[in-house]
């Protein structure tokens, strides 16, 4: 089965620019040493629908290995998981991919409930729910050597134990009954460190910190790692022995 890792966090703190920081922390865009994704064996589905935070220099072009969602052409997960042209399973069939990232969870929601205004309350908020829980259920079914992100939002609620911990922020009360991170063996927060003049140091938080966070046991070495995709992909692929 395919690998489902969720990368959750605010608005800002370093998902999307993940994607091309390199494993130790850096961002080296454009010179020899750059070691973050690149197009070959990545497929990025822009869900939030705005230009992505990090240089075109890097390859990824509209179309080949990055979809953004459109007011015409909007990507859910209905879109992605639909039964006969799914981009997942399209995808599964095509071994040169090794990686794909929906970034986030929560455009796609939005653009499900926001467009289908006219539809019947409660159907809108089933499908709504049935959708993003297909989704994560056909991503556990995928090939071996496929590791699906999931990145998205967060909120403070209050646990069954009376504190508050970060989750998913999710459209609608069935899906908060649900918990999206049930269906995920790998969670990583956000972290950011403040520093002066808008020094800021990135993070991922490897394990539960007041939030769902969590990961296999010993799949990281630290709690805290540098906020770089390349550096959780090799993890991963190293703890499952994934080609």
């Amino acid at each position: 089965m395919a690998v489902l890792a969720m990368i959750l966090g605010s608005s800002g703190d370093g998902k999307t620019s993940s994607l091309v920081v390199n494993p130790d922390g850096g961002i080296h865009i454009g010179s020899e040493d750059y070691e973050g994704f690149t197009p070959e064996g990545t497929m990025i589905f822009n869900l939030d629908g705005g230009p992505m935070p990090f240089s075109p220099v890097i390859g990824f072009k509209e179309g080949e290995s990055l979809f953004t969602s459109t007011y015409d052409k909007p990507i859910t997960a209905d879109t992605l998981t639909n039964d006969k042209d799914g981009w997942l399973k399209r995808i599964n069939k095509r071994t040169d991919i090794k990686r794909v990232v929906i970034d986030t969870i929560n455009g796609g929601m939005n653009d499900k409930e926001l467009l289908e205004t006219r539809k019947m309350t409660y159907d809108k908020w089933y499908d709504l729910a049935k959708d993003w829980y297909k989704l994560c259920v056909l991503c556990n079914s995928l090939r071996d050597d496929l590791i699906v992100y999931l990145f998205g939002h967060t909120v403070l609620v209050t646990n069954q134990r009376g504190e508050e911990e970060r989750q998913l922020l999710t459209n609608g009360k069935k899906l908060e009954k649900i918990k999206l991170e049930s269906k995920v063996s790998i969670v990583l927060n956000t972290h950011v460190d403040s520093g002066a003049d808008g020094d800021n140091k990135y993070w991922f938080e490897t394990q539960k910190n007041k939030s769902t966070g969590k990961s296999p046991l010993g799949m990281f070495d630290e709690f805290l790692i540098p906020n770089s995709l390349k550096l959780v992909d090799d993890k991963i692929r190293q703890y499952y022995n994934i080609k």
